[in-house]
């Protein structure tokens, strides 16, 4: 499909969308043409996905004959040529993420959502990532998941720069409870996550993760990963947990809902997370502006003026955050 067509068919199926989340997607989109049309880039084939209406026999090229699942879109792509998976409606899919540099991307101009609802058949992820996934791109999606694990989740393999952005993780109405929005449990070198929302199930929330809202588990070789610009609401466990190292990595400008319960709710380093992280500019709040009783920020990598990450400034409620506790 040329990037023409290509236009016309995303623009054909956003008309009278006016979701900001939307619209930030198809910004992108539209910034990966631009770059595409300069030479800087390319744009390769765009399958469509109806998970409600679809059909696996059609076509996939173009929005009124979409495919039912992702499963089958990715066996249509190849690898490293920049494909888009473009997901028109969905509910329920497992979907292993087996090709590199793939696109896949919810867009709804449903007027009652402002992302492509997802949801695991069982006790699973809903998206697995491994060495397979590299430079894939995820965005646009609300996400459930299985009671012991997280929506999207690596259990082996690792993935190179992938991105995950504009997504919704916990939502409340598929009786789902995920147990971590995004889990690594091997590693993710140049990870970013951006603009993501994350609801636990914490009192005053109706959201369902039942632990962490990113776990860091992995072997910590991030090379200038970021966490950035994403929302952390009532979080049972942590907002952030870092138990394995994120080295030379980014988690800076998130902003957190916590309990004020126990110390290190927003962000915390494990003993073994000593990895030259910058931490700057992300806030914690507890239902007002007071600074919060218990620490929000937590780094047992070693004392406070000498931890192995780099600590910037940070807000507890309305104040500045003194350093993380160490303990």
């Amino acid at each position: 499909m040329g990037v023409g067509t290509y236009v016309r068919a995303i623009w054909t199926n956003l008309s009278g969308t006016t979701s900001p989340n939307v619209q930030n997607l198809v910004n992108n989109l539209f910034q990966q043409l631009e770059g595409a049309k300069a030479g800087y880039g390319s744009v390769g084939n765009i399958f469509f996905v109806h998970g409600l209406a679809g059909n696996n026999a059609n076509s996939g090229l173009v929005p009124a004959a979409p495919f039912l699942t992702i499963t089958h879109a990715l066996t249509q792509c190849v690898a490293d040529h920049d494909d888009y998976i473009i997901v028109l409606d969905h509910w329920q899919e497992v979907v292993a993420i087996n090709v590199t540099r793939v696109h896949i991307i919810g867009v709804t101009k449903n007027a009652t959502q402002a992302f492509v609802q997802m949801n695991a058949a069982a006790d699973t992820a809903i998206f697995t990532v491994t060495a397979l996934s590299n430079h894939c791109e995820i965005a646009g999606f609300s996400f459930g998941g299985g009671a012991t694990h997280a929506a999207i989740e690596n259990q082996g393999g690792t993935p190179m720069q992938l991105h995950i952005h504009d997504c919704l993780f916990g939502h409340f109405f598929a009786g789902q409870t995920p147990q971590d929005g995004i889990d690594i449990e091997l590693n993710a070198t140049n990870i970013r996550i951006e603009r993501c929302t994350f609801y636990g199930n914490g009192a005053g929330t109706t959201g369902t993760i039942t632990r962490d809202g990113i776990r860091f588990v992995g072997g910590g070789d991030t090379l200038g990963g970021c966490i950035r610009d994403c929302r952390f609401l009532n979080i049972p466990g942590v907002g952030i947990n870092v138990t394995t190292r994120f080295d030379n990595g980014f988690i800076e400008d998130n902003r957190f809902q916590v309990p004020d319960g126990a110390i290190g709710e927003a962000i915390t380093f494990a003993a073994a997370a000593a990895g030259n992280c910058l931490v700057d500019g992300n806030r914690a709040a507890a239902g007002g502006d007071a600074v919060l009783t218990n620490n929000p920020f937590r780094d047992l990598s070693g004392a406070p003026a000498a931890s192995g990450n780099d600590w910037g400034q940070n807000f507890s409620g309305a104040a500045a955050a003194a350093l993380p506790s160490a303990v």
